[in-house]
């Protein structure tokens, strides 16, 4: 049997491993073996009804009163995109000291 848990509000990763569509809540299993109960409502830029089991994802780990370790702040495991680089925008050529003399 995996050890304790970690101290509640720690970011870990782990995969979802099962689903409870009729109460909109499931359990992923963490990176160390652990099982945690989550809430659709801890989903973080992710919609309950297009998740799936095996997605990888990374939460934080609180202690709730009522149903014990929870993840929260759940979002998917890919990593972020890039930012764009911004866009340079030419400036025109200074004008010569001969053409501004004519």
């Amino acid at each position: 049997m995996p050890g304790p848990l970690p101290k509640p509000g720690l970011a870990m990763k782990g995969r979802i491993v099962e689903l409870w569509r009729g109460r909109s809540c499931g359990f992923i299993r963490t990176s160390d073996g652990q099982t945690v109960f989550f809430h659709a409502r801890d989903l973080e830029r992710l919609k309950y009804n297009d998740i799936k089991v095996s997605l990888a994802v990374v939460f934080e780990l609180i202690e709730d009163a009522v149903s014990g370790p929870r993840a929260a702040r759940i979002r998917t495991g890919a990593p972020k995109p890039a930012a764009r680089p911004k866009r340079r925008t030419a400036r025109p050529a200074p004008a010569s000291p001969a053409s501004a003399q004519k």
